[in-house]
Formats: C-alpha cells, structure tokens, sequence
C-alpha cells in the first residue's frame, strides 16, 4: 500500500514539474531514473557527446557587497538545452550555458579571463540555485571588486 502509494505521488510530482509525459509508463523500482525525460527530450543516449538528456534551470544574482542581499540585487534565470529557454531572462543565455557547460555545473572552477584587476576592496556577491543536467546546484562566492567578478565568472553573472 505505502508503495503504491508513493509511486502515485512520485508520478504526479513528475508530471506537473514536466519530467514525465501522461502517456509516458512510470516503469518500475528496477528502471534507472535517468529513462525519466521532459517532454520533447531525446531518447538516452541521442544527446550530443558530454551532455545529459535533462537540461539546467538556474537563478542566479549579483548584488554589490558582502552578502547576497546586498544593496539593490539583480537577478536573471538561466535556462540551457536540452529544454526550456522560456523563462531565460539572462542577457547571453548561449554564453553562459557553454561557460557553466565548460566546468560542468562547477561555478568554482570558472575562470574566463585571468587578467589584472585592481587590487581596490568593492565586493560583489554572486550566488547560483537550480539544477544543472539533473543535479542540484548551489553556489556563492564574494568577489573582490566587479572586475574579479567579470574576469572570474564570465558570462554566466554578467547581467
């Protein structure tokens, strides 16, 4: 009973967050979770070399200090293929999809342009939640001026 049951909130769940087609079988314990995909996703192994068939939804803010509620915070949506783009409000999605694809969903590893920035203390606060291909994402660092910021991250928090 408490499996049926699980399975019918598992299945609803996954049909209103888009993950599943009503048409779609649920399958069973023995199916790998990776079978489940949105609607109009390629089957498993049809993505192309070194991505995944679920695709990256990510919110992601800047604000000028040490926090991320710091003064006057602006905040995009990230949305990157396989799915979705809709609610992408991020001014150089492409961009910054290849860049977060670059460290596969590793914000920390970012490094776009090691150049010289002055060595003056301005903080900035980037912070990054969602999923990237699947998997939970988060993600918050201070940078020590805008230009660390731009250097380091790129793209993906130039907004």
């Amino acid at each position: 009973m408490k499996t049926t049951r699980a399975l019918a909130l598992l299945a609803t769940t996954l049909l209103t967050t888009g993950l599943a087609s009503a048409t779609a079988p649920i399958g069973n314990a023995a199916t790998p979770p990776a079978t489940v995909r949105a609607p109009g996703t390629s089957a498993p192994g049809t993505s192309a070399p070194g991505t995944s068939a679920l695709g990256t939804s990510l919110r992601l803010t800047v604000a000028h200090g040490e926090t991320p509620s710091s003064g006057t915070p602006r905040t995009v949506t990230l949305e990157c293929p396989p799915y979705g783009g809709t609610a992408t409000t991020h001014p150089d999605p492409a961009t910054a999809c290849r860049l977060v694809d670059s460290v596969n969903g590793d914000l920390d590893r970012l490094d776009v342009d090691p150049g010289v920035c002055t060595d003056q203390y301005d903080p900035y606060t980037a912070t990054a939640s969602g999923t990237y291909r699947g998997h939970p994402l988060s993600f918050r660092h201070t940078y020590g001026n805008h230009c660390v910021l731009l250097r380091t991250a790129g793209a993906v928090f130039d907004f």
